[in-house]
C-alpha cells in the first residue's frame, strides 16, 4: 500500500513538473509568436532603385531582430523600381508622406524642405529623445553645410565623413588614411582573366588609341571563338553620373574658362571630347545602346557572367570581386591635357538624405531608432554584424570582417548604408590583409586620383546654390541637356554627332546658359574670396 502510495507521489509530481515545463515553454513560444506584433511599424520611403534591403526579420540571431530588440521598431521600406521621384511628388502633394524618406534628388530635397512636412533634426530629437548622441557627436562641419544648403538641418546624409568626422573617429591604419585623400567611388576597370585571353596588360590601356586596340582584339577573338567577349559596359541608366563624367575628368575637364571664370561642363571642349569618344564606341559596336538603358541590376548582372572585359562607371555599386580585376588609372587625352579630378576638401552633404515627416505616429520610437542605428553600437552590429558570425576582433581590438568562403552562415551586413558612417567605420577596421579581395578593392578605388600628372581641384568651391528664377533655369537647362545628350551619343556618324551638337549649344545659348553661367560665375568668385583658393588653369 505505502508502494502505491509512492508512485502515485511520484506520478503527481511529474505531471505537475511536466505542466510546469509545459507552461514555461507556451510562454515562450507565445512571446516569440507575440513579438512582431508588439514592435512599433515604420515607413522609409528610397528613391535609390538598385538599394535591395532585406524583408525585416525579427527572428533570433538575424540583425534586423537585434535591432527590433534594441529599439521596439521593425521598418518596411518602399523602393519603386521607376518612377519613384514622381510617385513622391504626388505623395507630398497629398499629404502622404512616409514616415522616412530617403532621397538623391535635388528637386525632391527642396520641395521636402519648403513643405513643412519635415522635421529640423535638432528640434526633433530636442522634443523627443533629448540624451540622444546626435545632437552631441554629429560632425559639426557637416551640419553647417546641410544648413548652408537648406536653411536648417533637416536631412540626415549617407556616407558621413569630413575632418570634423575624422577628429573624432580617427583612422586606425595608413590605408584608410589614403583613401580619404585619393578615393573616387568611379572609374575604369578591366578584367583580368580577359586581359590575358588577349595578351594585353592594364599599363597598355592608358589613351583613347589603345583603348580603341584592346576592344578591336576583342572583337577579333569573338570572330574566331565561341566565347563573347563584351569589350565595353557603361554603367547602365546612370551612365551620365559616372561613365561620362569619368571620360570627361579623365580627358581634362575643368569648369572655368581661360579668364578664370565659371564656365558650364557642357560647354567645354573636354566634355565634347567625352561625347565624341563614347559616341565612336558605340557606332563601332565596342558599347550597345541598350546599355544606357539598363538597372543597376542588369549591370551587376552583366559583370558577373564574366564576360565583360572593360566597365566604366560606378565601381562601388558593382558587386565584383575586386582580385578578378584591374584598374587601368586614367585615360590619357591627345591633347596633352592632364586629367582632373574634383574633390571637395571641405565636409558634403551626403549622397543620400533621409527626412523625416511630421506625420510619423510614432516620433518617440522614430528617434530611438535613428539614435540606435547612427549609435556605435548599433552601426558596429548592422555594418559589421555579429561577433563570432560575421566579423572577429584583432588584439588591438579591431574589426576583421569575414567574407562569404571564411564563414558560410555570415550575415548580409552594411545593408543599412543610407545611415553609415564611414568616419567611424575606418576607425574600428583592421587594416587590409595583404593579397585580400579589400584590398585590391581599395587599390582599384584610388588608381585613378593617383595617376602621373593628376590636377586635383576642390570642387566645394562650385557648391553655391542659386535660388529663384536662377535655379528654375538651371533645373530647366539641366532636364534638357541629360536628354539631348542621350540622343547625340545615338548619332549614326560623326557628321551627325556635329549637327546634333551644335543644335544642343544653339538651345543653350538661346536659353540664356551664359547669363546662367554669370550668376554661378558670382558664387564661384565669392567662395575663391572666402577660402583662398581658385581652380587653377591647366599648366
Amino acid at each position: 500500500m505505502e508502494m502505491k502510495k509512492r508512485y502515485l507521489s511520484v506520478f503527481l509530481l511529474l505531471i505537475l513538473l511536466g505542466c510546469l515545463l509545459f507552461g514555461v515553454g507556451g510562454a515562450q513560444m507565445k512571446t516569440q509568436r507575440e513579438k512582431a506584433m508588439e514592435y512599433v511599424r515604420l515607413s522609409l520611403f528610397c528613391d535609390v532603385d538598385f538599394w535591395r534591403p532585406p524583408k525585416w526579420e525579427t527572428k533570433n540571431g538575424s540583425i534586423t531582430g537585434e535591432i527590433s530588440d534594441k529599439t521596439g521598431v521593425i521598418v518596411d521600406t518602399n523602393i519603386p523600381a521607376q518612377d519613384a521621384d514622381k510617385q513622391l511628388s504626388l505623395q507630398l502633394m497629398y499629404g502622404e508622406l512616409p514616415d522616412m524618406v530617403s532621397v538623391v534628388n535635388d528637386t525632391l530635397i527642396s520641395q521636402l524642405v519648403d513643405s513643412g512636412k519635415v522635421w529640423d533634426l535638432e528640434e526633433f530629437f530636442k522634443t523627443y529623445l533629448p540624451d540622444s548622441h546626435i545632437l552631441k557627436d554629429f560632425p559639426e562641419d557637416i551640419r553647417e553645410k546641410l544648413v548652408e544648403r537648406d536653411g536648417g538641418w533637416y536631412a540626415w546624409p549617407s556616407h558621413i565623413d569630413s575632418e570634423d568626422a575624422r577628429k573624432h573617429w580617427v583612422p586606425s591604419a595608413k590605408c584608410y588614411v589614403d583613401e580619404e585623400k585619393y578615393l573616387w567611388n568611379t572609374g575604369i576597370i578591366w578584367n583580368r582573366e580577359l586581359l590575358n585571353k588577349l595578351d594585353i596588360s592594364a599599363d597598355e590601356c592608358k589613351t583613347k588609341a589603345q583603348l580603341l586596340e584592346a576592344f578591336a582584339k576583342a572583337r577579333e577573338w569573338n570572330l574566331q571563338h565561341e566565347e563573347t567577349i563584351l569589350p565595353l559596359l557603361v554603367d547602365g541608366k546612370d551612365y551620365q553620373d559616372f561613365t561620362l563624367e569619368f571620360l570627361r575628368e579623365t580627358f581634362g575637364m575643368l569648369p572655368i574658362g581661360e579668364d578664370g571664370t565659371y564656365v558650364s561642363p557642357i560647354l567645354q571642349p573636354e566634355t565634347k571630347e567625352a561625347m565624341q569618344f563614347l559616341n565612336l564606341l558605340l557606332r563601332e559596336g565596342y558599347a550597345a545602346p541598350e546599355q544606357m538603358t539598363w538597372q543597376n541590376r542588369k549591370v551587376k548582372e552583366t559583370l558577373a557572367s564574366g564576360q565583360v572585359l572593360c566597365f566604366i562607371g560606378n565601381i562601388v555599386n558593382t558587386d565584383i570581386n575586386a582580385l578578378e580585376w584591374v584598374s587601368s588609372g586614367a585615360i590619357y587625352s591627345e591633347s596633352g591635357k592632364s586629367p582632373v579630378w574634383g574633390k571637395r576638401n571641405t565636409a558634403t552633404t551626403g549622397w543620400l538624405n533621409t527626412f523625416l515627416s511630421k506625420s510619423c505616429e510614432h516620433p518617440v520610437e522614430l528617434a530611438v531608432w535613428l539614435d540606435y542605428m547612427t549609435s556605435e553600437e548599433g552601426l558596429l552590429l548592422w555594418d559589421c554584424g555579429l561577433e563570432g558570425v560575421d566579423y572577429l576582433k584583432d588584439t588591438f581590438g579591431l574589426v576583421k570582417r569575414f567574407n562569404q568562403e571564411e564563414h558560410p552562415d555570415k550575415n548580409e551586413t552594411s545593408v543599412w548604408w543610407p545611415f553609415g558612417n564611414m568616419a567611424w567605420l575606418v576607425s574600428v577596421l583592421a587594416p587590409y590583409e595583404e593579397g585580400s579581395a579589400e584590398e585590391a578593392a581599395s587599390q582599384i578605388k584610388v588608381a585613378y586620383a593617383k595617376s602621373p600628372e593628376m590636377e586635383i581641384y576642390n570642387a566645394a568651391l562650385l557648391d553655391g546654390s542659386l535660388e529663384g528664377e536662377g535655379k528654375a533655369l538651371e533645373e530647366k537647362l539641366n532636364t534638357y541637356i541629360r536628354r539631348e545628350i542621350t540622343t547625340i551619343l545615338l548619332a549614326g556618324s560623326q557628321e551627325e554627332f556635329e549637327g546634333r551638337y551644335a543644335a544642343l549649344l544653339q538651345y543653350l545659348e538661346q536659353n540664356h546658359i551664359k547669363d546662367l553661367d554669370r550668376q554661378k560665375d558670382r558664387l564661384y568668385q565669392q567662395k575663391c574670396l572666402e577660402t583662398g583658393e581658385s581652380i587653377c588653369l591647366q599648366k
